[in-house]
């Protein structure tokens, strides 16, 4: 029978061919047994759970436990491995070696039938050819079962078994594998870089073993102190994923220049064939293996039989007696705290000054009389100042480890923390009044974690918000609308400590930052930084809430990102928190017209309204802020036969002129004592580009001051403009009703609140007001022969005429809706987005003037002032109206949440 032979030993770069044949004693049966596992089973699944509980491949007990003097002459070993079931025989040399004297230089005959057919199969030639070759430390091998090639390199430890290093399998399609401890050498390994994935000759087999001397298998993590961590055969995952990142690997009896090791923690990714002594992925887990470990000491070193929760008849005799002597030492530790406390307190007393009973009773009356002094400036026992004595008293009394300080006290002092944290150190350090420390402060303001998009845990806090204010006590209460816009933000990116993550790069949400990331990627794009952040309001209708329920890091927020959003806080607010959402509101900003546009059914150029989706018998409205629409008017109008001259306004014949202003003004304000038009100055005249952005200048120019003074000093020229500066000026009052009391102290009708479904001012803003307009385009229509371009220019732009008949329609709707429902009386200005302006007022005067927050700076503030709330005064100086009479007077006694320490 024709029987292969394998030799081994060193790979011959220069090929030279040895002519004698050594013959040396088989190190073990298992050799055989472990090349037949793996040419059998190339595609190993390395489920190391289950191989923990089965033999160890590399148990060579049956042969160490033989005598080493023993005579294996003339002895064959029958081996049947457990896998490929492949019986080999293995020739022994006639001399007796004792196994620890075994040679890396031996000869493995194999007792394999080879027919005629196979002995021209050019694997089988690449074998003889490979023969002469592959030496020390490889052996060739050839599996006739699988028909490859393996080539076997073992570990050699002196005084031990060889066992398993590597293999490089061959197939029959020449295509080569490399198994690493039982493990196949993934393709995106280094190591596979420079080499063909199929050899054609010997010559690429010693390329590719010369390679492979110069590689060496990673070490992972071999340190005993690791070992606790997992037993062998079991893996690590992480608590938020259930993937094994990391395994425990069996003894293979590894050898890494100096280094021994019998097991070690690797990977899920390990590259297992590096350059260096270990690869990057089992490096970066050394990091997870510290802390697993720094945690298992932590937790040794707690007793548990201190805790008040054991119970004493579940412990051991020895327990009890560890448990007394603890307690024994903890008492003496109290006893010496206390006895330094005492003589503290002793040396405190002496260096005080001592007060006779005369003294100490003018002290007394003193105090008393401050007190009283105190009662009868204020009252009220639930006013502010009563409370800031109070607190003060309080502390002197208690000091600062026994304060427990009012809430009201904690939001008006984050609240000074959050303008500026160094003047409110300054404060606490000039000993005028004593407040919180920042200490105390930081687990107040950071309750819930800072981020941006939708949490649970603002919906949570925005629910007891709500029953806080009883909004779920009547149907009408529990009416609230969406306000959303964006804010100009500096582009900046932050590391953030607590979350390890880089902020400021845009973040819409998941599913939205998945859209984007595949679009970015499809158009090449490198990944943006924010330029805007977009915030979403939620506003009460019958209520003073006004709460920032979420915040997304944008460049410019477009409609196919803004639909989503917008109605996620719909559903969250409809079927969480049992809100019912009446209206959205915005500016004219092109993605919210279009966003508006995507809700149009029918093909209809126009819509104000759409069915709510989580209760078909009510409409959402979507309103076109008021503030916004007056502003931009006022710009067509300024813009009419003046500055850019973009516009010539006209109607009916005559012109409506942003010059008849002017003339006013310099005719008979600006040099006069006695003007017409007290508020009127030049700044309202010469518009700039921060003049442009403020409401008051636009609120002014359409009063009904200027209309009659117009009328009374100029002729019939002017009539078409105070028409225009009447009806805007009825249609601000209209819609911008702050209190119910507003129209009785302006004496203005327009200006009182709404209790009436048929209000003669809803049936004006339907009818009247938006018939003006579409007089005014029937008129400029019917004007000559003029171009399309031209008409447009004697109108207002079409995004305000949109915007003001949308406005118009979904407010009055909104009004009649809310009154029909129960609400005794509607304000209009809760419809606008004041609000929303106001709170980016708090951004921009975080530490003084800060013009441009950054991404990190926008969500820590709104994480702070969603704790403050009403407490957060808006500027006095800002673009919108603080409106005085709507403070907060009472006080708020409910606790404010707390973050719990760390334990």
């Amino acid at each position: 029978m024709p029987r292969l032979k394998r030799r081994s030993g060193s790979i011959c770069q220069r090929k030279k061919y040895h002519s004698k044949r050594h013959r040396s004693q088989s190190v073990s049966d298992n050799c055989d047994s472990i090349f037949s596992e793996s040419t059998t089973e190339p595609h190993v699944d390395h489920d190391y759970l289950s191989q923990a509980a089965q033999p160890s491949d590399h148990d060579y007990s049956a042969l160490s436990a033989q005598p080493p003097d023993q005579d294996y002459s003339s002895q064959t070993l029958d081996h049947c491995c457990s896998t490929g079931q492949i019986t080999t025989d293995i020739i022994l040399s006639t001399e007796t070696v004792p196994v620890e004297n075994v040679t890396a230089d031996f000869l493995v005959s194999e007792s394999l039938s080879v027919s005629a057919e196979e002995s021209e199969n050019p694997l089988i030639k690449l074998q003889e050819n490979l023969a002469s070759l592959v030496c020390s430390p490889y052996t060739l091998t050839y599996n006739q079962q699988q028909h490859a090639i393996e080539i076997v390199e073992f570990y050699q430890r002196e005084g031990a078994t060889p066992s398993v290093k590597l293999c490089v399998v061959i197939k029959s399609d020449f295509q080569v594998d490399i198994y690493v401890h039982r493990t196949l050498v993934p393709q995106s390994n280094e190591f596979w870089s420079t080499l063909p994935r199929q050899i054609s000759s010997a010559e690429d087999v010693c390329n590719l073993l010369a390679k492979l001397e110069t590689y060496g298998v990673c070490v992972g993590n071999p340190d005993e102190e690791f070992h606790e961590i997992t037993p062998i055969g079991c893996g690590l995952s992480h608590a938020a994923s259930q993937e094994i990142s990391a395994f425990r690997e069996g003894d293979f009896g590894a050898v890494q220049g100096n280094l021994v090791y019998n097991s070690t923690i690797r990977s899920a990714k390990c590259d297992f064939l590096v350059l260096g002594a270990r690869c990057v992925n089992c490096s970066g887990l050394r990091r997870l293996l510290r802390e697993r470990k720094y945690r298992r000491d932590e937790q040794k070193k707690r007793e548990v039989t201190m805790s008040s929760t054991y119970k004493l008849s579940d412990m051991t005799r020895e327990m009890l007696c560890k448990k007394l002597s603890m307690q024994k030492a903890h008492i003496k530790t109290l006893q010496t705290e206390v006895e330094r406390l005492k003589r503290e307190m002793n040396a405190t007393i002496e260096k005080g000054i001592k007060l006779d009973d005369a003294q100490n009773h003018e002290m007394k009356d003193l105090m008393a009389v401050c007190q009283d002094d105190m009662e009868q400036e204020y009252p009220d026992p639930g006013c502010y100042q009563r409370l800031f004595w109070e607190q003060q008293k309080k502390y002197e009394k208690h000091g600062k480890h026994g304060m427990r300080w009012h809430p009201m006290m904690i939001k008006l002092c984050l609240y000074l923390r959050q303008k500026s944290s160094k003047a409110y150190e300054a404060l606490r350090d000039s000993g005028f009044v004593q407040l919180p420390s920042m200490r105390t402060l930081y687990d107040y303001s950071h309750y819930i974690e800072s981020r941006l998009g939708f949490q649970p845990d603002v919906a949570k806090m925005l629910k007891e918000e709500c029953t806080k204010k009883d909004m779920y006590s009547a149907e009408h209460r529990s009416f609230v609308g969406v306000l959303f816009d964006e804010v100009k933000i500096k582009e900046d990116l932050v590391y953030d400590k607590h979350s390890g993550e880089i902020v400021g790069y845009v973040n819409l949400g998941e599913i939205s930052n998945q859209l984007y990331e595949l679009e970015r990627v499809i158009q090449k794009k490198t990944p943006a930084v924010a330029k805007c952040i977009l915030v979403i309001m939620v506003r009460g209708v019958t209520s003073d809430l006004k709460f920032p329920f979420a915040a997304f890091a944008t460049v410019g927020i477009t409609a196919d990102f803004l639909y989503p959003i917008i109605w996620k806080a719909i559903s969250i607010l409809e079927v969480t928190l049992k809100l019912k959402v009446l209206f959205c509101t915005c500016d004219g900003a092109s993605p919210n017209r279009r966003f508006f546009k995507l809700h149009a059914t029918d093909g209809e150029p126009f819509t104000h309204k759409t069915v709510n989706p989580y209760d078909p018998t009510r409409h959402i409205y979507f309103i076109s802020d008021v503030p916004h629409l007056i502003k931009t008017a006022r710009n067509c109008f300024s813009n009419s036969y003046s500055h850019t001259k973009s516009r010539s306004l006209w109607k009916d014949g005559k012109d409506i002129s942003w010059m008849h202003i002017v003339r006013l003004y310099e005719e008979h304000c600006e040099q006069n004592l006695y003007t017409p038009c007290p508020k009127l100055t030049r700044g309202h005249i010469d518009l700039t580009a921060f003049s442009r952005m403020k409401v008051s200048f636009a609120a002014q120019v359409f009063s009904a001051t200027i209309a009659n003074s117009l009328e009374m000093l100029y002729d019939e020229s002017v009539e078409e403009t105070v028409k225009f500066v009447r009806t805007m000026n009825t249609f601000f009052d209209c819609l911008n009703v702050r209190n119910p009391y507003e129209g009785r102290n302006k004496r203005n009708p327009d200006l009182n609140a709404y209790t009436n479904p048929e209000d003669e001012r809803l049936h004006w803003l339907v009818n009247d007001f938006l018939e003006y307009f579409a007089q005014w385009k029937q008129t400029v229509d019917d004007r000559g022969e003029f171009s399309e371009a031209q008409k447009a220019t004697m109108q207002l732009s079409h995004q305000t005429l949109t915007g003001l008949k949308m406005s118009a329609l979904s407010i009055t709707a909104c009004v009649r809706f809310m009154l029909e429902r129960g609400s005794q009386y509607i304000l209009t200005s809760f419809f606008n987005q004041d609000p929303l302006e106001q709170h980016f007022g708090h951004y921009r005067h975080k530490v003084g003037s800060n013009n441009n927050p950054t991404v990190y700076e926008v969500k820590n503030i709104l994480t702070q002032i969603r704790t403050v709330g009403a407490q957060a005064l808006p500027s006095a100086r800002g673009n919108c109206k603080r409106d005085e009479n709507r403070r907060p007077r009472t006080l708020d006694h409910t606790p404010v949440p707390r973050r719990k320490p760390k334990k």
